[in-house]
C-alpha cells in the first residue's frame, strides 16, 4: 500500500485489498492480491484518462520495486 500511495497523485483517496490467493496458477513464493484503488477531485469530475495515467504509474511503480504483474487486461505495465 505505501508504494501504491507514493507513486499516486493526491486523487487517490483509498485503497482497499479484497482478495489475497496463493495456490494453483500462481508461482510458488507468490501471491496474487485484488484491489480496489478509489480515485476523488473534490474540484472536478475525474476523466477516464486521468484516472488512467495514475493506474499506468502505480502499476509501473510496482512493477520495478516489487516485480509485479497485473493479471488480465486493463493498464499496462
Amino acid at each position: 500500500r505505501g508504494t501504491i500511495r507514493a507513486a499516486a497523485p493526491a486523487t487517490l483517496v483509498a485503497v482497499q485489498e479484497f482478495d489475497r490467493y496463493q495456490g494453483k496458477g500462481v508461482p510458488d513464493g507468490t501471491v496474487s492480491l485484488s484491489l480496489r484503488l478509489t480515485f476523488r477531485d473534490r474540484d472536478r469530475t475525474l476523466t477516464d484518462a486521468d484516472v488512467q495515467r495514475a493506474m499506468d504509474a502505480i502499476v509501473r511503480t510496482l512493477a520495478d520495486r516489487h516485480g509485479a504483474k497485473l493479471r488480465g487486461g486493463g493498464s499496462s505495465a
